[in-house]
């Protein structure tokens, strides 16, 4: 089931909240997932049931609510053993999404990218959890609006919510520059302090997974189709583009279970 956040502050920065269950998943064909590096942050909440994950080289076994501010590479998940969860699916902006949340700079953010959610917002969240346990799922939604909208400082909120709201949704740097009059040296230092990634970086992974979202969904093998939707040089640089961030080629995606395949999101 899906629910978007209803209090207009939370709203800005969260798309929607995601419960699944054990049955729900099965509807996946694979409960073994990959997650890509991308520009959307995402907090899973366990309520029941444990997952492993391999992350930079490491594999953990458990059952703890994670919190996804940035992935510096894939990251593979097995949910087979994961009953119920919500996905507190973010505003595709970064880690400013994030940031009206928490009293955390990007540079720590970054770093601790990948966290237990209890070690990002304290024990608060694990008392979430449990109350969140007794509740009906329109109920949850009602409780994690006002649980974030008590943590919303609107100071946080920097200039990536300001373009996105005034100039330019899809981030388009030729559009802010053109409206704002700022060099890319200004763009620049703004990006860095709001999302902890260069403009260049953050428009490079808004293609990627804009085009690794839509051979997902379409199943559609014309490379050339996406490197001229998508503005790519031509098909070698959109294949190393893709490779760069998902270590598999175009065609091995095809054949690679992945959680933006799954996820509830507008094509």
């Amino acid at each position: 089931m899906i629910f978007e956040p209803q209090l207009a502050e939370v709203k800005k920065h969260i798309d929607h909240y995601w419960m699944l269950s054990g049955t729900s998943l099965l509807s996946m064909d694979s409960a073994h997932m990959y997650a890509y590096p991308g520009i959307t942050p995402d907090m899973i909440l366990v309520f029941d049931g444990q997952y492993t994950m391999t992350y930079m080289g490491k594999k953990i076994i458990s059952n703890r609510s994670q919190l996804f501010s940035f992935l510096h590479q894939e990251v593979f998940i097995d949910f087979s053993e994961l009953k119920s969860y919500v996905v507190i699916k973010f505003k595709s902006r970064g880690i400013s999404s994030l940031k009206p949340f928490l009293n955390i700079d990007s540079e720590t953010i970054m770093k601790g990218s990948v966290a237990y959610a209890n070690d990002v917002f304290g024990m608060d969240i694990e008392l979430l959890r449990t109350h969140l346990l007794q509740l009906s799922p329109e109920a949850i939604a009602s409780e994690l609006d006002q649980w974030f909208a008590a943590r919303y400082k609107k100071e946080r909120e920097g200039f990536m919510v300001e373009i996105a709201q005034e100039v330019s949704a899809s981030f388009d740097l030729k559009t802010i520059m053109r409206t704002t009059n700022y060099s890319y040296s200004t763009l620049e230092r703004y990006f860095k302090k709001d999302t902890g990634l260069t403009p260049k970086r953050f428009q490079s992974l808004q293609r990627y997974k804009k085009a690794v979202r839509e051979i997902y969904i379409t199943r559609n093998n014309d490379w050339q189709h996406y490197v001229l939707k998508y503005g790519y040089y031509d098909q070698s640089h959109f294949i190393k583009e893709i490779r760069r961030y998902t270590n598999h080629t175009p065609s091995q995606l095809l054949h690679t279970p992945a959680f933006i395949e799954v996820r509830p999101n507008y094509f």
